[in-house]
């Protein structure tokens, strides 16, 4: 039995568990900086963001975090998948595309026309999969670009 549900307070910890695991399979340990207080204030007081905990049989064996865009030229709202991650021991079940799904449909819901992510380079099982979707890759129009840490300060006003 597989479930999706939102993400309560309760579930933090086994998120950040799961968090952990995706920055250490992307060599980004050293990047992960947060804790659960930042997870409880960002997704359930300043709603910055929302996430989705995937259960098989009340097991946690995966997660999904979300927020709200804009499109200029669209002139209406769009969802970015900051993250989704399944354990390895779980994957190839049809969970991710039970997700894709579960996000498709609050875009329908709430009227938004596009969903976008990112995926690393050398993510071949993730690019297989979003190929399947017939998703479109988009970096081969746009870059993304960051300003993190002190980049960002120094355009703070002196």
């Amino acid at each position: 039995m597989f479930s999706i549900q939102e993400a309560c307070k309760e579930d933090l910890n086994e998120i950040l568990e799961m968090v952990k695991e995706l920055a250490e399979y992307e060599d980004m340990l050293d990047e992960l900086v947060c804790t659960k207080k930042d997870y409880e204030e960002s997704f359930f007081k300043d709603n910055y963001a929302k996430a989705l905990i995937l259960r098989e049989q009340g097991k946690a064996v995966g997660y999904a975090m979300y927020f709200y865009t804009f499109s200029s030229f669209l002139g209406r709202g769009g969802m970015y998948l900051e993250d989704l991650y399944i354990k390895k021991e779980f994957r190839k079940k049809g969970y991710a595309k039970a997700v894709f799904n579960h996000l498709a449909n609050i875009c329908k819901e709430k009227g938004l026309k596009r969903l976008e992510w990112v995926c690393l380079h050398d993510n071949e099982l993730g690019i297989n999969f979003y190929t399947r979707l017939n998703a479109e890759n988009m970096s081969l129009k746009w870059r993304t670009y960051r300003l993190a840490g002190d980049m960002l300060s120094r355009l703070f006003p002196q």
